[in-house]
Parts: C-alpha cells; structure tokens; sequence
C-alpha cells in the first residue's frame, strides 16, 4: 500500500478566471448533483425492471468565504446583476482534477450574520453543464 499526501494549497478555485481567494475552513468548495443519474421501475414481476436515464448534468456548488474575503462582495455583484460565471475546481494533487462548468449562475447573495466572531458568507451555484475532467 502506497502512502500519499494532500495539500489543500493545490486546490484552486476559479469564478470568471478569477483566483478566489478567502475560502473558509474545513470544506469551501464542493459539488452535488441536482438528481441521480437514473430513475427505476420495477413492475409486476421482479425481472421487469424499467430503467431511465435522468441526463441530466446540472450540479449545485456550495462556496464558503470568510467574511474578510476581498471576493464576497465579487459573487455578490454575480449574484445581484444576474450574470453567467464559469466556476472551475483545479485539484492539482495526485489524481489531478477539474471540476465545474462555463455556464453557472449564483443563486443569490450571500445571507449575513454578525456575532462575537466573523460569519462565513456561503454561496449556491447552479452549474449548468458540470464536467470533471483529468
């Protein structure tokens, strides 16, 4: 068995080709598929099985920024003017990935809570035509 290392430095995100930066601790970045990859049926006999294809590639990002990031108010100027953003992922550690899409949209600026301490700012992106690539 093969010991191998990550580091979270080599993971970039970018909005427009812009390097974000700020993220928050723990997990700032992450995608989810909208549906599953395919529905199923199963009739009157157990051997009658219907399966079918959602096609459907749409994924949501979730981005958490620090309040201090200089690019919270950038996803809120997004969000606010209704714009189309490309969002991409670069994992640069071993195996080497990509993920996101060119056409995405932010669902709405981030909500904002003030406390004792600084209140991340967490961000919805609907990505349209979510990819991974090697």
């Amino acid at each position: 068995m093969a010991i191998k290392a990550y580091d979270s430095s080599k993971v970039i995100l970018l909005v427009n080709d812009l390097q974000i930066t700020g993220l928050a601790e723990d997990t700032p970045i992450g995608f989810e598929a909208a549906e599953d990859g395919f529905e199923y049926s199963v009739g009157f006999y157990p051997e009658d099985v219907v399966i079918s294809e959602t096609n459907n590639n749409v994924h949501t990002a979730t981005i958490i920024l620090q309040a201090t990031s200089p690019y919270v108010r950038v996803m809120d100027a997004y969000a606010m003017n209704n714009e189309f953003v490309s969002v991409y992922v670069m994992n640069n550690n071993e195996p080497r990935e990509k993920s996101g899409g060119t056409t995405a949209r932010i669902q709405r600026p981030a909500n904002r809570s003030y406390a004792k301490t600084s209140e991340n700012r967490e961000y919805s992106v609907v990505v349209f035509d979510y990819k991974i690539e090697d």
